[in-house]
């Protein structure tokens, strides 16, 4: 996981985009929870946003660079 995106002639590390991307499902999912009602079971709204951030950049970098070993 070593490459570097080219954005406009500026290289970023490849595990911003997958945070960006990351991010934007976090915000879509935790909107659905919220239409749903379930924030309403969870006690630590801020924690719970965390780790499923941090499950979902997991899970994402697994998927895009698994086929690279």
């Amino acid at each position: 996981m070593n490459e570097e995106i080219s954005l406009f002639g500026i290289f970023v590390p490849s595990i911003l985009a997958c945070s960006v991307l990351s991010y934007a499902a976090m915000v879509a999912i935790a909107r659905l929870l919220r239409a749903v009602g379930a924030y309403q079971y969870i006690w630590h709204r801020s924690l719970f946003n965390l780790s499923m951030f941090v499950c979902i950049l997991c899970a994402t970098v697994l998927v895009l660079f698994q086929a690279q070993s």
